[in-house]
């Protein structure tokens, strides 16, 4: 009869060959419930809401509770149909070896969610290369945000096709807004603040991220203060 007794140096060596299967099975079924409860959960349409995506390695949207709630309010004003207004994380290290977090973006550019993004590195480059981001030439030469003095960002695209290459402004830089970092809620080093082409609010979307914008700037002078 064959060795059915369980030990210790047998499970050690389970564990060593399988464990990269169970890893992976864990990985889907994380992001499988992830994906289900994000289409199931009632929620307003996305045209009644505002959802900035904070893409990279580590973000704490509950810093921010604060910043959402004031965008709401004086987003209401403007627009009644404004429900939510929310901060997301998207872990995002790169496609290579962050293959659920490559999916979920991949997920939430397909579906149409976000009005918005703040991402820096390799989860910048993605959303560039999804054709993912609004240029912005015209919205900045008309006035937005401009008393903030943020610098461009400028993205390279290129046609497979023709094979040429476009630039334009894809996001404004957020390295000197300093009320992330203040907040603990994100590294604002090396930022950019893009809009989403698959927004459904985005004249209110622009509002509220002038609100969190001015939000940010009285949290890192109170911290600058106190410091």
């Amino acid at each position: 009869m064959p060795d059915t007794k369980f030990s210790w140096p047998m499970l050690k060596e389970h564990l060593r060959r399988y464990l990269w299967i169970y890893l992976i099975g864990i990985a889907v079924c994380l992001l499988g419930t992830n994906l289900l409860w994000t289409a199931t959960r009632p929620q307003p349409g996305n045209d009644e809401t505002v959802i900035v995506y904070l893409v990279g390695g580590y973000a704490n949207t509950e810093a921010l509770d604060g910043v959402a709630a004031d965008m709401l309010e004086r987003g209401q004003a403007r627009d009644d149909r404004l429900k939510q207004v929310e901060f997301q994380w998207l872990q995002y290290s790169d496609e290579e070896s962050d293959y659920t977090g490559a999916m979920l973006l991949m997920t939430r550019l397909t579906l149409g969610e976000g009005d918005a993004f703040i991402a820096s590195g390799s989860g910048l480059d993605a959303l560039v290369r999804s054709d993912a981001l609004v240029p912005l030439e015209e919205i900045v030469d008309g006035g937005w945000l401009s008393e903030y003095n943020l610098e461009p960002y400028y993205a390279e695209v290129t046609d497979e096709e023709t094979g040429e290459t476009t630039r334009y402004m894809a996001g404004l830089r957020l390295d000197g807004v300093e009320g992330f970092l203040s907040l603990g809620a994100f590294n604002n080093e090396g930022a950019v603040l893009g809009l989403s082409m698959s927004s459904q609010n985005p004249e209110t979307a622009r509002y509220t991220l002038e609100v969190m914008l001015e939000d940010l700037a009285k949290e890192a002078g109170n911290a600058a203060t106190e410091g």
